[in-house]
């Protein structure tokens, strides 16, 4: 069976940025942070989003080995995410996926989280920049696209040092979901308002 990349990539992208909005419709608040809602009724959508997105980067064909390796790794990162939930309390419970404490749960998902963005701000400002050949008008203004989301999933963490409120956890993994889903759009080359440079045909 043959991937369409070109869906993929589509599909890619929309979940990431629809997720914050959709954790929000459903628990009815903006939250401390879209992982926090693993403890809401949202839990079930936030883990079949985050997961069928880790498994479609996983699923990613890129042009080279070292595409598939960093894709694959930051899919296999979002799966921890999901697996591994964070901590809402100082309470010594059982969470996740494995029951185990929940503040070494909360560890094990920032580190991944942290990874997840990493990997994927790196594939777009260095990987997704790439091309052969001669490069059109449309593919430099792309590249300057994709550089702005690679930067920009990594300054969202900036806002971690404002000072602290309700939802700045929250702000931070919106923008980056943002700038990741915007990388993913335009590297679709489907739709002309990201400068594609041919029309999409199935």
């Amino acid at each position: 069976m043959q991937i369409n990349t070109v869906r993929l990539r589509a599909m890619i992208g929309w979940l990431g940025m629809l997720l914050p909005w959709i954790v929000v419709l459903l628990v009815g608040y903006i939250p401390h942070s879209i992982s926090a809602t693993w403890y809401t009724n949202a839990c079930t959508p936030f883990m079949i989003i985050l997961g069928s997105a880790a498994f479609l980067l996983i699923s990613y064909k890129g042009y080279e080995r070292l595409d598939d390796v960093i894709l694959t790794c930051s899919g296999i990162a979002g799966l921890m995410i999901c697996l591994f939930p964070c901590a809402i309390s100082e309470e010594n419970v059982k969470v996740g996926t494995f029951l185990i404490d929940q503040q070494v749960s909360s560890a094990i998902h920032y580190i991944f989280a942290l990874i997840f963005f990493g990997l994927l701000a790196y594939n777009s400002f260095f990987l997704f920049t790439k091309s052969t050949g001669e490069m059109s008008q449309k593919k430099k203004i792309r590249n300057q696209i994709y550089r702005v989301c690679g930067a920009g999933m990594m300054l969202s963490f900036l806002i971690l040092l404002l000072p602290p409120f309700p939802c700045r956890v929250w702000l931070m993994e919106t923008f980056a979901l943002f700038f990741f889903g915007v990388s993913f759009l335009t590297k679709a080359d489907i739709y002309p308002w990201l400068f594609c440079d041919t029309p999409y045909k199935d």
